[in-house]
């Protein structure tokens, strides 16, 4: 009894690290710039911007084609004169999705993730109320991409991206969010 315990302690303690770095190489890390359009609509009229944001996300691959991803996307800061008032909004994202991937060759593949996302924007008044508000809203993300394999471990990735609504006004104006961008990949 005491040499097959002996035993199966040894077998999981020299399986352990090799179980960890099995599973260490689908994990993935990045980031992007690129550009992203807030768009106010309202019932009478329509503004949009576009301004330069970023992402940092995580991930992890089941296999080739399928696997999670999460992370935090900024959108930049949009500056809106309404009636002489400037109104400034700032939007934030943190979002989880899952992901798939169709390889084309050994170096580019094609991938699309559908996830949620918890939209943070933040909207400010510069006239002499200063009046603001702040709003969290879960919306449904969609993405889809390109991506190429530089080398093993690292990837260039070109992506658009719809976070959806992130603001809901009185009288029926929303803001939403939408990203292009591009950026690298490391997986471990």
């Amino acid at each position: 009894m005491k040499k097959q315990l002996f035993a199966a302690i040894t077998v999981a303690a020299l399986a352990l690290p090799m179980l960890a770095q099995a599973q260490a190489e689908n994990i993935y890390i990045g980031g992007s710039l690129g550009r992203s359009e807030l768009s106010v609509s309202a019932p009478e009229s329509k503004s949009e911007q576009n301004k330069t944001s970023y992402k940092i996300y995580a991930g992890y691959d089941f296999n080739t084609n399928f696997g999670v991803q999460a992370g935090y996307a900024d959108f930049g800061s949009m500056k809106v004169n309404e009636y002489t008032d400037n109104v400034k909004v700032d939007s934030t994202a943190f979002y989880a999705a899952a992901t798939a991937s169709l390889p084309l060759n050994t170096q580019f593949s094609l991938f699309g993730k559908l996830g949620a996302s918890r939209n943070q924007t933040k909207v400010k008044s510069n006239d002499m109320d200063g009046l603001s508000d702040k709003q969290k809203k879960t919306s449904v993300v969609i993405g889809f991409g390109l991506n190429y394999a530089i080398s093993k471990n690292l990837a260039a990735i070109a992506e658009y991206e719809n976070f959806g609504k992130t603001f809901k006004i009185d009288g029926g104006a929303t803001i939403k969010a939408h990203t292009m961008s591009a950026g690298l990949r490391y997986k471990f």
